[in-house]
């Protein structure tokens, strides 16, 4: 463990995080090599553990290599080359995989898109690529179809989620060959006579590339290297955890997303842990599976906890986690606590844990840890990442609590937005010393035990008629410290031609409205600015709207000005 220094007052340079590490976890080094030959070379000893296990289909390390091999001979086949673009739109399913990484070992890089895009969106993010290639899931064939012809896409290769599953499967699911495509099985009988090599090294070759979701403009693509992704392996397993070879991995975050295919699959596979693909967002499969594979990791959002809470309080299956992590959203202090109380009431010892992060940076940026797991943070700095807030308008470094931009220096950062260096520029930051830093847009502070905390967006906030700024997030947490209130967002509407805040809110279960308004119109006024207090409501039945991307539908919210309570 390092030793206890003199504190300056500034994150960047006391870097007090570090004292929960060991010497080992902060002078661990990057491997300079294909992710696919980082994780070859962890597991060729090891090859009869399971890989993955796909609706109770187990794949050993030796099968994933295999199908690794006829999927990199498939890709030659059809052409693709080192550093080609390839766009893959399909779930955690194993073929998804094993594309992904025999892409790797081709030196070609994997285009992960969003089959929640608009077509406009899809049609501009793949023609972009000017991918000649597309992978695609049966299910989502319907996302893309009118989308293909508007490309440079001249090959699709088709493929069922149950593929893996057997032929009798595939025929009880009743699949069917998708006319104009070629079918993943035949794309693999094609490359059978093919030779391939591991592509040689070459640092900062793009690797996968994830987008953004575009609700706040248009969605870009972010281009992550071996290097970064392989930077990002080496930091997970240096948090704290008892990983061991064989545990399992739920996996649960759609791979089009940076966390998805990076913390909870290439991580997982780097140290041999069994990664349970799901393909479905579906909470009651996500029970279910959770119940009778009993994983031990999982990243996930606060909804499937409350959904597992209600369905099952008391089952053997959660006391398996050792690390049960929310992430990409705020967790209250009560729900915290009751989430811990779950756990402990189920035997779990190890307990909740929060995260931070975002695509730009790899994923994971920060975790508590069984070390430093300090209620309403989102944990520490992984042990070669550095947090700091900055000030807003003078863009220099700020001092521990004291609140400004997050920003992030690391080594898993995206090598930039995909064909946009003007987006690039505005994100990336360089320091005095030469350090480049990737500006969040995201409002926080670290205290001096090296926690970060995470307020929100930067753009969540507007000027109202007195030229004062209302950060609309204070708001929301206000709202949200009472234990009655299950959801809050706040947002802007145009109320009789003058903007103003409008609190929408889904309130506990039973609980009388009236009242629990009462209590927090009391907690805002000791809490809150004047010109912060919230003094229209909106309260639904159930839960906040969510968009088709699965986030809240914040237009919905604020275009709809019927039904406001008044404060």
């Amino acid at each position: 463990m390092t030793t206890e220094k003199k504190l300056t007052g500034y994150p960047s340079i006391d870097k007090p995080w570090l004292k929960y590490y060991s010497e080992e976890a902060i002078n661990a080094v990057t491997p300079k090599c294909s992710i696919y030959e980082n994780i070859y070379n962890s597991n060729k000893n090891n090859l009869s553990d399971v890989a993955l296990m796909f609706f109770g289909k187990k794949i050993t390390y030796k099968t994933l290599f295999e199908e690794i091999e006829k999927a990199a001979k498939a890709f030659v086949s059809c052409g693709v080359k080192c550093e080609d673009n390839v766009v893959i739109c399909a779930p955690a399913m194993p073929e998804t995989v094993y594309s992904i990484l025999a892409l790797n070992k081709l030196g070609a890089n994997a285009v992960m898109i969003n089959p929640l895009f608009s077509e406009e969106q899809l049609v501009a993010r793949i023609s972009e690529t000017e991918a000649k290639v597309l992978i695609v899931a049966n299910e989502l064939y319907t996302r893309v179809e009118m989308v293909i012809k508007k490309t440079s896409i001249k090959t699709v290769v088709s493929c069922p989620a149950v593929n893996s599953l057997g032929a009798v499967v595939k025929m009880l699911k009743k699949v069917k060959k998708i006319p104009g495509t070629v079918t993943y099985n035949d794309f693999i009988k094609n490359g059978k006579k093919v030779s391939v090599n591991n592509a040689q090294y070459r640092p900062n070759r793009p690797a996968i590339m994830v987008y953004s979701s575009g609700t706040t403009g248009a969605s870009k693509g972010i281009q992550l290297t071996n290097d970064s992704i392989n930077n990002t392996i080496k930091e997970g397993v240096q948090i704290g955890f008892e990983w061991q070879r064989g545990d399992r991995w739920f996996s649960q975050i759609p791979v089009w997303f940076s966390t998805g295919i990076c913390a909870q699959t290439l991580v997982p596979l780097k140290y041999g842990i069994t990664i349970i693909l799901e393909p479905l967002y579906d909470f009651e499969l996500f029970y279910e599976h959770i119940i009778k594979y009993k994983p031990n990791f999982m990243i996930t959002a606060c909804g499937l906890l409350d959904y597992l809470m209600t369905k099952q309080p008391y089952n053997e299956a959660y006391k398996e986690f050792k690390f049960l992590c929310a992430g990409g959203e705020y967790v209250t202090p009560a729900a915290e606590k009751k989430y811990n109380d779950w756990l402990k009431a189920n035997g779990n010892n190890y307990g909740f844990f929060k995260g931070y992060g975002m695509c730009e940076c790899g994923g994971t940026v920060t975790a508590s840890s069984p070390k430093s797991n300090e209620t309403g943070s989102a944990g520490i700095p992984t042990p070669n990442v550095i947090v700091s807030a900055f000030d807003l308008v003078t863009g220099k470094e700020l001092k521990y609590g004291e609140r400004g931009e997050i920003r992030v220096l690391t080594d898993s950062r995206m090598s930039g937005y995909f064909k946009n260096s003007t987006a690039t520029n505005e994100y990336f930051k360089e320091d005095e010393q030469g350090r480049i830093w990737a500006c969040t847009g995201d409002i926080g502070y670290v205290k001096e035990d090296g926690s970060v905390y995470v307020d929100g967006r930067i753009s969540s906030s507007y000027k109202n008629q007195n030229d004062e700024t209302i950060y609309l997030f204070d708001i929301e947490r206000a709202v949200l410290d009472i234990e009655k209130v299950r959801q809050c967002k706040a947002v802007v509407s145009e109320i009789n031609g003058m903007k103003t805040h409008v609190a929408h809110v889904a309130l506990v279960d039973g609980v009388n409205t009236s009242e629990v308004l009462k209590e927090v119109k009391i907690h805002c006024e000791k809490k809150l600015l004047a010109n912060h207090l919230p003094t229209l409501v909106k309260v639904y039945n159930s839960a906040l709207p969510v968009s088709a991307s699965g986030k809240l539908d914040v237009a919905k919210m604020e275009n709809d000005t019927s039904d406001l309570i008044e404060f």
